[in-house]
Order: C-alpha cells, then structure tokens, then sequence
C-alpha cells in the first residue's frame, strides 16, 4: 500500500464487500471482521498479526505496531454483553489499516525494534479534543466500518418501502451484528423518506440527525435543545407503550423545528446502561421543502463531545 495514495473509506469498504459477496454469498452477514483482515492482509509486507479483546483502559480500541517485526496488532475493549459495540470497535481499526497505516518493512527496525511512532489508539467520546487531522481519520474510520458492515445495496433489500418498526430494526441489527444505534443512524442517512434520530438524557438532546428530506423540509436536531414533555422520549420506558412495535402518533404542537411544527410518529429505545433514548421520529408528507433553502447538513455530532464513539454503542 502506498503512503501516499489516499483511499476513500466508503470505495475501499464496497471493494471488500464486493470480494465477500463473491466468495461468500448471501451467507456473509454478519461479516467475521478478524478473519476478513486476517486474509486481506496476509499478503502485504506488514500484515495484521494478532486480533485480541482485552481491557484497555481509556481505549475502544488499538492498531498497534509490532515492536520487533514488520506486523500490526488490533485490540479492542472486550465485552460480552455488547457484541454489536466489539464488531463496530474492530471493523474501525481495520479501517485505520485500510486507509491510514504508514506501510512498515525491515527498514523501520533497527536493531530489532521499531524506530517509527505509528499507532492508532481511540478513544471513546473525546472528539471535543482531537485536532483536525485526528478528527477527519476517525470519521473515515467510522465511515469504513459502517459501510463493510452495512453495505447499502443489501441495507436497503432488507427494509425496501417498509416502515421502520422495532422489529425490522430487530431484523438489521441481527443481520449485519451491529448495535441499534449504529443501525438507525445508517438508515437515516440513505433513506429517501423525511426521518430523524435524537438521542437524549436528562430532557436535553445529546445530538442527532435529520435524512436529506427531512433537513430539506426544516427539520433540524440541535444539541441541548430541550425534548417536548409529551415526547415519548421524555415519558420514560414505563410510560406511553414505549415498546410497542410501531411509532406512536403525536400531534403537531408536541415536537418543534426550525419551520413549525406537524404531526410526527416516534419510536423510542431505551437504554439503562448508557442512560440515554433512541428516538427515531418519522414523518408524513413534504410540507416545506418547495421553500426551503437547501445547505449542507450540519452534524449535532461535530458540536457535542459526546458522540462519535455513542453512536456505535
């Protein structure tokens, strides 16, 4: 690999699920990202040697340099409860490999020990203290992994026109391994129907984001806004059959954007652990976007410390 050809994260992810669908099939998901490096890498002069969940204190995750040949390792915090949380953490490493590792040979060690400074240690939620080039090699991490985990010609076979429902969710997160924040937050961002995910605790937004359509019709997510008391996220796990299967009607008047208010159906998923709700709110119609200046997108998620490692949880 060439240190200086740059690799754009979401061509060289299709490259890979490209190569899995031919040798592997419809049977791919979800994908087996340790022997997937494993066998990309062997054939390069620095391949992945060692795939190990750990406890690494402060870390998601690690690409580690080999001390005495040219190799890499890929350690990632391990935790059996949150399966989807691991694959996400090592699909990103293997992403850092992909994309951003200098190439390493017998001419980095001298004596039988690294004389080059090249790992990739990630830490959860500290994006508020990343510099530039930090921050625009952990997104094209991010961007790596969702796309070989979630591929979006099959992502899209598997809802078609459907409406999103826990149980289709269920379904995509089953399938491609993943955890159900990582899941919406890929279909809101190809879907052509006017969504939004919001995260949030405590009756503030910790960040979110608005489809295309939904953006173009006004619909903005700001970190900190305050969530509406009759939101379902607001209502807590134990209030209004916050575990049905579909969204639950709200009038207008209950959640507000930047072009009014408008009937909205939400579905809302609760996690202890984490202390936060998932709220995908899905909406009917285009009402405003014939005059809606269109700009590009912002991110919650460019502005609040809290998200770029939250998402995948």
């Amino acid at each position: 690999m060439s240190e200086h050809k740059k690799k754009a994260p979401q061509k060289e992810a299709n490259r890979l699920s490209v190569l899995l669908r031919t040798v592997l099939g419809g049977d791919r998901f979800p994908v087996n990202i340790a022997d997937l490096a494993r066998e990309v890498s062997k054939n390069n002069e620095d391949p992945i040697n060692k795939i190990q969940g750990c406890a690494i204190d402060g870390f998601e995750g690690m690409l580690r340099a080999h001390r005495k040949r040219p190799a890499w390792n890929i350690l990632y915090n391990e935790d059996p409860r949150y399966k989807g949380r691991e694959r996400f953490t090592l699909a990103h490493e293997f992403g850092h490999y992909m994309l951003h590792r200098p190439q390493l040979s017998k001419l980095d060690y001298k004596d039988g020990q690294l004389i080059r400074e090249c790992d990739f240690e990630c830490q959860p939620m500290q994006m508020n203290t990343w510099k530039s080039a930090e921050k625009v090699r952990e997104e094209e991490a991010d961007t790596f992994a969702s796309f070989l985990l979630m591929p979006l010609d099959d992502y899209r076979e598997q809802v078609g026109r459907q409406e999103m429902t826990r149980d289709l969710l269920g379904h995509i997160t089953d399938r491609y391994g993943v955890s159900l924040m990582a899941a919406i937050r890929k279909w809101i961002e190809f879907t052509d129907t006017r969504a939004a995910m919001v995260v949030t605790t405590d009756g503030f937004a910790l960040w979110g984001r608005a489809s295309k359509a939904a953006y173009k019709s006004g619909v903005f997510i700001r970190s900190g806004m305050p969530i509406p008391e009759a939101a379902i996220a607001e209502k807590g796990p134990s209030g209004v059959a916050s575990d049905q299967d579909k969204a639950i009607c709200l009038p207008a008047g209950v959640w507000n954007f930047s072009r009014g208010s408008e009937p909205v159906r939400e579905l809302a998923f609760f996690s202890h652990r984490l202390g936060i709700c998932i709220s995908l709110l899905l909406f009917d119609g285009d009402p405003y976007a014939a005059n809606f200046e269109e700009e590009e997108p912002a991110d919650t998620l460019d502005h609040f410390g809290n998200g770029n490692r939250l998402w995948r949880a």
